[in-house]
C-alpha cells in the first residue's frame, strides 16, 4: 500500500481520468483518498471536464478510445472552460515534449510507477488549490 499526504481540503479532490492505464491509475488514487471520474472515450472526457464540481486535475493517455491523446490535449487548452485545469499527460512512446510543448502541465511515464504517479498528482492538485486561493 502506497501512503502519501493529500492537501487539507473539505473535499476530496477530484481527478479525471482517460485512457491507458487509467484503470489502474484510478485505483492508486481511489487507495489514497481521491475522487476519480474516468472517461471512455473522447466525447466523455470533453463533456467531464466541463461538469461541475470542475476536475482540480486531468490525467490523460496517449490514446483514448476514439482519438490520440495528444489531439485531446491541444482541445482542452483550446477551451476556455479547460484550459485552467492541469493535465498530467500518460507518455509511453516518447510524446512527453510534445505534450509540454502543447500545455501539458507534467508528464508521467508508462507504465506507472505508483509512487511517482501520486507524488505528481498530489503536486498538481496542491498547485491547483494554490492558484485558485490566489
Amino acid at each position: 500500500m502506497h501512503h502519501l499526504s493529500l492537501p487539507h481540503t473539505d473535499a476530496a479532490p477530484l481527478v479525471l481520468l482517460a485512457g491507458a492505464a487509467s484503470e489502474t491509475a484510478a485505483d492508486l488514487l481511489r487507495e489514497a483518498h481521491y475522487q476519480v471520474r474516468s472517461a471512455t472515450s473522447a466525447a466523455a472526457l470533453l463533456r467531464l471536464a466541463q461538469a461541475q464540481p470542475a476536475p482540480q486535475l486531468i490525467l490523460l493517455g496517449e490514446d483514448v478510445a476514439d482519438q490520440p491523446g495528444l489531439g485531446l490535449l491541444s482541445r482542452l487548452q483550446d477551451d476556455a472552460e479547460t484550459r485552467g485545469i492541469p493535465v498530467l499527460f500518460m507518455a509511453g512512446n516518447g510524446d512527453d515534449e510534445l505534450a509540454l510543448a502543447l500545455g501539458a502541465a507534467d508528464c508521467v511515464e508508462l507504465p506507472l510507477r505508483p509512487l511517482v504517479l501520486l507524488a505528481r498528482v498530489g503536486a498538481h492538485v496542491r498547485l491547483a488549490a494554490l492558484r485558485k486561493a490566489a
